[in-house]
């Protein structure tokens, strides 16, 4: 199968660019204050959303925090992403290309959705594929972007995590004071 990149809108404006954040290391939250004190050197962050905490998803694993940011970006999205896995990398993730398992992770960023609707290349695929089937994504996804249109599915997020059958619990870890 062929994959080109295919854009909704021209990546000439800037767009708006919701990212989830999660790390279950030994300390999660040093891990995502890395992360995004690294990704403001790259893209303005408009939003933080607050910390939530969930049990590990497809496997025995410590639990996980999770955090959603919204950036601004103007550059195609896989420039973004190639961005952020580097990020990850300096930040000690290595990623088993052999294995499709789900493992611990030191920080894992992903690019969930984009105000350009759907984007599809090589190396990426907005809006996330997996995320309609993830409490750990749509809960912070939620906090402040519950009214933002899946682009496929044509439903608020917040319709999507009503009907989402995940029975992986997500709680408020540490509320966002800066709303």
């Amino acid at each position: 199968m062929k994959i080109i990149e295919r854009k909704v809108r021209s990546t000439s404006q800037i767009n708006r660019v919701l990212i989830s954040l999660g790390s279950n290391s030994p300390d999660p939250l040093l891990a995502i204050n890395n992360a995004i004190s690294t990704i403001i050197l790259h893209a303005k962050i408009h939003k933080k959303g607050s910390l939530f905490s969930s049990k590990s998803w497809g496997f025995n694993g410590r639990d996980f925090l999770n955090q959603m940011i919204e950036v601004e970006w103007q550059d195609s999205l896989s420039i973004l992403m190639t961005t952020l896995l580097k990020i990850e990398e300096k930040l000690g993730r290595t990623r088993n290309a052999k294995s499709n398992n789900y493992e611990n992770r030191i920080i894992d960023i992903d690019i969930i959705l984009w105000s350009g609707g759907e984007y599809v290349s090589k190396n990426l695929e907005v809006p996330h594929p997996r995320m309609n089937e993830r409490l750990f994504v749509l809960a912070p996804l939620c906090e402040y972007w519950a009214d933002w249109i899946h682009p496929i599915e044509k439903t608020s997020m917040d319709s999507l995590l009503a009907t989402c059958s995940d029975e992986n619990l997500v709680h408020l870890y540490k509320s966002n004071e800066k709303k």
